[in-house]
């Protein structure tokens, strides 16, 4: 009779016939069954104490591709948004209103890559990569609209402050977005490279190549490139704008992108619904647009913004119609021109029709009798090297803008 011990023990286990080759008994043997639960339990660790997964692969090397991936969508993600805002402010027709609805397929193109690039930059970097708020669609939805609309909103104060009063332009935003997304672009082109594998060595390597890229495009720019830029700006804030980009290029080389899973089927039902949501409430907005426009509220005024001069030219500016009487402003108005010290300068001016009927161009041309009166205050005295600045007002509306003289322009 076999106690209870006896049968525990010799579960699991097949006995072997206990003889040997002369017939003989031999010692009993047991050849041992695996057991799944210790199979599971002995699961095998590589040197690192890293659990090993099916095909030889790691959680951490798991954990890298999916990194990997997420840096690839995010970066073509801000590479198209970058190339659609470009393409938008190429493509403007002049400086029409915003209030004017498009006509023409170049509207058209210019509209749709407009909103395509300003929902794509900075908002997909900056909600993957610095803003996290919550978690599900709706959270992801709200982040990338408040960092939107957060980027937008404080850019222009921002350059206008740090500027010292400089002018806030469209150019200049769209300049100030397409940096920033440069320097990121480049933090997750380094973030793609495991070495050095030390986070502390890591962050300052990828700021320092931000920050000398920086400085790179912004030396080749003013040697290469004169497209009407202001480049006294850039050379007074050139220390922040090399600070920042390299501090992006850290952070995006450092952090984790966080992007949303990719849309399958499940998910069509839901995304339907949005753009429908999306669709009604733009052709609401456009309805009541064209029934109650805003521009019948708005004050009539002049918007001025310098531009490149053209031949014959010391200054140009670029106009547009504001309100409902802003065409006629245009139509009635007669510049006055004084130096930085309040001195009238005597000028010739001329308005030039534009592309679209709210738009034109003022052509300014100093009189030879008052470059003498310019030249002298910036070259000679306690105001050597400053920037030649000449002020100029619309006596029928009253608006009044400061231009810069080209370098160069008293030799």
């Amino acid at each position: 009779m076999t106690n209870v011990e006896d049968t525990l023990s010799s579960q699991g286990k097949v006995s072997a016939p206990e003889k040997a080759l002369n017939g003989a008994p031999t010692a009993s043997t047991s050849t041992a069954r695996p057991d799944p639960a210790n199979a599971v339990a002995r699961q095998r660790h590589n040197g690192h104490g890293r659990h090993e997964l099916r095909g030889g692969e790691t959680t951490a090397s798991r954990e890298v591709s999916a990194d990997r991936r997420a840096r690839l969508r995010l970066l073509a993600a801000s590479l198209i948004g970058i190339g659609c805002i470009v393409l938008a402010y190429r493509l403007q027709p002049g400086v029409a209103s915003p209030f004017k609805p498009p006509s023409g397929a170049v509207a058209w193109i210019t509209l749709t890559a407009g909103v395509v690039g300003i929902w794509l930059v900075p908002g997909v970097w900056l909600s993957a990569v610095m803003m996290r708020t919550g978690v599900g669609p709706a959270a992801r939805l709200a982040t990338r609209i408040g960092a939107t609309l957060t980027w937008y909103a404080l850019v222009g104060p921002v350059i206008h402050l740090f500027g010292d009063g400089a002018q806030v332009t469209a150019g200049g935003i769209i300049g100030a977005t397409v940096a920033a997304t440069a320097a990121v672009c480049l933090g997750i082109v380094l973030g793609l490279v495991r070495r050095p594998e030390n986070p502390r060595l890591r962050f300052p390597m990828a700021g320092l190549v931000g920050g000398l890229c920086a400085q790179t495009v912004i030396w080749l720019s003013m040697a290469f490139s004169d497209e009407g830029v202001n480049y006294e700006q850039i050379r007074r804030l050139d220390w922040l704008i090399v600070l920042s980009c390299g501090l992006l290029t850290a952070i995006a080389a450092h952090s984790r992108p966080d992007l949303p899973l990719v849309r399958t089927a499940r998910h069509l039902r839901a995304v339907v619904i949005s753009v429908a949501v999306v669709a009604v409430t733009a052709i609401a907005l456009i309805a009541a647009g064209s029934m109650w426009s805003p521009a019948q509220r708005m004050p009539s005024a002049i918007g001025v913004e310098q531009v490149g001069a053209p031949p014959g030219s010391d200054v140009a500016f670029a106009l547009t119609a504001i309100g409902p009487d802003g065409q006629k402003n245009i139509e009635h108005s007669a510049f006055s021109a004084w130096d930085d010290s309040g001195q009238p300068v005597a000028v010739g001016t001329s308005v030039v029709p534009g592309a679209t009927a709210d738009s034109a161009t003022l052509l300014v041309a100093v009189d030879p009798v008052s470059r003498p009166q310019l030249c002298d205050r910036s070259l000679g005295g306690s105001l050597q090297g400053w920037p030649i600045k000449l002020t100029v007002r619309d006596n029928t509306s009253g608006v009044l803008v400061q231009a810069v003289l080209p370098a160069g322009w008293c030799d």
